[in-house]
């Protein structure tokens, strides 16, 4: 039987907090869940609707408006975040 040898780099603990990464972890399950149940949502209504606007009327698939609704969704969500990101390292100091 061979020996396998690990570089000492491989088992060096991450410099991240356990907390952090917990925090990280369930963002992104809850993301991934979120994301799921709007595919899912989106692929069960594929019939026409009709969109008002404040001037003019149109009619699209349901899945079109859901998937543009998401998207308009996340860049705002990204939005706030960098802006409270901004927020929280200008009042360290740093």
């Amino acid at each position: 039987m061979e020996d396998q040898w690990t570089p000492p780099e491989a088992h060096t603990p991450s410099k991240e907090a356990p907390s952090r990464r917990r925090g990280r972890d369930t963002r992104l399950v809850l993301t991934g869940v979120v994301l799921a149940l709007l595919v899912w949502f989106a692929i069960a209504n594929f019939q026409d609707v009709t969109i008002r606007f404040w001037l003019t009327t149109t009619s699209a698939p349901l899945i079109v408006v859901i998937a543009i609704s998401g998207v308009l969704g996340a860049a705002v969500s990204a939005l706030w975040a960098r802006r409270r990101r901004r927020r929280t390292s200008g009042a360290d100091g740093s």
